[in-house]
C-alpha cells in the first residue's frame, strides 16, 4: 500500500474553484480560503458570482462537503433547504431505525394530534419516560432542549437518551420546525430551521 500524500489546500481551492466556474459560476463571486478556526475550506459565493437555485446540485458536488456560504441571506436559506431535502430520507431512515431499537415507534406523538406546541412537547417526553416539563422548554413556536444540569454523563444519557433519539425523530419527519438546545446554542437562526441539533 502506497500512502499518498494529501492535496495542499491550495491545489484543492484552485480544483473547487474550477469546478464551480464550470457549472456557471463567476469567477469574480467566489472566494475559496481555508479557515483555521474552522478547520476546513470555506467557499463564499456572492452575487456576483451570479448562482441561482438551479446551481445548487453542482455546487453541492464541487464543493464536496466543504463549507458553502451564500453572502445573499435568502440564497443561504434556499440552499440550506435544498441540503436537507437532499438529506432527508437518509436521516428518517436512520432516525426510524434508531427509535424502533428503543421500542418508541409505536404510539409515537405526532405534531399534528396537539393543538399547541406546549401540549406536543409535553407528550413527547411522557413518551418518553422524561418528567413532563423537565427536559423541553416551549417559547413561542420553537422547543428547546433545556434540562436541569447534570455532573454525571451516564445518569444523564439514561435520563435523556430516549428523549434525544425522539427530537431527532421529529426533526427528520417536519414535526420540529424550529428547536434547539440550551448551552449549546439557544435556538438555530431563522431560516435554518432544524439545523441545530
Amino acid at each position: 500500500m502506497i500512502d499518498v500524500p494529501p492535496v495542499p489546500p491550495v491545489h484543492q481551492e484552485q480544483a473547487i474553484e474550477r469546478k464551480l466556474i464550470d457549472c456557471g459560476l463567476d469567477a469574480k463571486g467566489i472566494s475559496i480560503k481555508y479557515e483555521a478556526d474552522l478547520q476546513s475550506i470555506e467557499i463564499v459565493i456572492s452575487s456576483d458570482a451570479r448562482a441561482s437555485k438551479t446551481h445548487f446540485e453542482c455546487i453541492n458536488k464541487a464543493t464536496a462537503h466543504k463549507i458553502v456560504t451564500f453572502r445573499d441571506d435568502a440564497m443561504q436559506s434556499a440552499y440550506g433547504e435544498y441540503l436537507g431535502d437532499m438529506y432527508r430520507p437518509k436521516m428518517i431512515s436512520e432516525a426510524t431505525s434508531n427509535i424502533k431499537k428503543l421500542g418508541l415507534l409505536y404510539g409515537f406523538p405526532k405534531r399534528s394530534s396537539y393543538n399547541n406546541l406546549e401540549h406536543y412537547a409535553r407528550a413527547l417526553e411522557k413518551h418518553c419516560g422524561v418528567i413532563q416539563g423537565s427536559a423541553l422548554k416551549v417559547s413561542g413556536e420553537r422547543i428547546s432542549f433545556d434540562p436541569p444540569r447534570q455532573a454525571d454523563y451516564q445518569k444523564f444519557s439514561k435520563l435523556y437518551s430516549n428523549l434525544l433519539a425522539a427530537i431527532m425523530y421529529a426533526s427528520a419527519t417536519g414535526d420540529f420546525k424550529k428547536f434547539g438546545f440550551i448551552g449549546n446554542e439557544a435556538f438555530a437562526p431563522e431560516g435554518n430551521d432544524a439545523q441545530s441539533h
